[in-house]
């Protein structure tokens, strides 16, 4: 019997579509209506690599713990999985690209397994979907994460299960003319990685494999990133109380390859208003597609700080200044 590869990918409704969104509305036509690459492919293909091994390596423990979560089964048996670096392999045959960054990727995941041999903890799940739906739940409106068994549900159905067993009632996008007009707005996210410590609390983790780490720098960017409000939402409607939080990993993928493990700062404050942030912005992206705007004409951020950030100037800087003779 073949040994299973995990799928560590993105989900289909994730943040880092309606996010791109939130950051500028024309750079999301560029990368998802014009579908230009505005995100190096390198970097990305890099890290679905790091991913994958992060996930088989994890799924193993979990399984050797007893069982976990992997994917949208529940495990117990290591042997079935594909170890680490073999997964790495099968993934690029699968997805036909990054065989030029094994090398890399491996030893970078060596380096990795060299300063943490051992489970952070009593692994929970690995490449975990969850799907929350904006609506009304027991008389309060909000984003409200889905039962496991509801995740391939319709969006145009008129309640869904809650992870907690009540009814959730969506609130449909309300822009008619357009062919999603009338169905719930979703949120999914494929969680990484997730343990408990042994006091019982539950962590929500997110592998980063980047160019550089830097261990004591800040981590208030990422907090401010909405796919983190994300996590932190759904994480307490699924663990309660013993939801402790969101952890990164930052794995760098070049000498001397740091890792760093801190906790991702709680943001309160714009998490009790992040419901209705989404819903706002899925529908001014419906009014847009629905109006048939030109996709090189939607609108622009137009900010210095946003335009040329802390990473240098965003891909699409060229677009907005020429149009498409930016593109040569």
């Amino acid at each position: 019997m073949s040994k299973i590869l995990i799928d560590a990918g993105m989900s289909s409704r994730g943040w880092s579509r309606i996010g791109t969104f939130f950051r500028c509305p024309q750079l999301f036509a560029y990368q998802r209506r014009l579908n230009m690459e505005m995100i190096p492919a390198a970097a990305l293909t890099r890290g679905s690599m790091g991913h994958v091994m992060q996930a088989h390596q994890h799924a193993i423990w979990g399984c050797q713990q007893g069982g976990c979560h992997v994917g949208d089964d529940y495990m117990t048996d290591a042997s079935t999985l594909l170890s680490p670096e073999d997964s790495v392999y099968a993934w690029v045959e699968q997805c036909g690209e990054g065989a030029e960054f094994i090398d890399e990727m491996v030893e970078t995941f060596r380096r990795y397994m060299a300063k943490f041999p051992e489970a952070p903890g009593r692994i929970v799940a690995v490449a975990y979907p969850i799907m929350a739906v904006l609506g009304t739940k027991q008389g309060e409106w909000g984003l409200w994460v889905v039962h496991p068994d509801e995740l391939d549900t319709p969006l145009d159905v008129a309640h869904f299960k809650a992870v907690d067993g009540h009814k959730i009632e969506p609130t449909p996008l309300n822009c008619p003319g357009h062919p999603d007009s009338g169905k719930a707005i979703a949120l999914t996210r494929r969680l990484d990685l997730v343990t408990r410590d042994t006091t019982g609390r539950v962590y929500i983790w997110d592998h980063k494999h980047n160019a550089r780490v830097q261990a004591n720098k800040s981590t208030d960017g990422y907090a401010i990133d909405g796919g983190f409000a994300a996590f932190r939402i759904m994480g307490k409607q699924i663990w309660g109380d013993e939801f402790g939080g969101v952890m990164l990993n930052l794995i760098q993928r070049t000498p001397p390859w740091t890792v760093a493990r801190p906790m991702v700062p709680a943001t309160p404050h714009r998490d009790r208003h992040f419901a209705k942030m989404l819903w706002r912005a899925e529908h001014e992206l419906a009014r847009l597609d629905r109006d048939g705007d030109d996709f090189w004409e939607w609108p622009k951020v137009q900010n210095e700080s946003s335009c040329v950030g802390r990473y240098g100037k965003c891909s699409g800087i060229k677009l907005c200044f020429y149009g498409e003779a930016g593109k040569y």
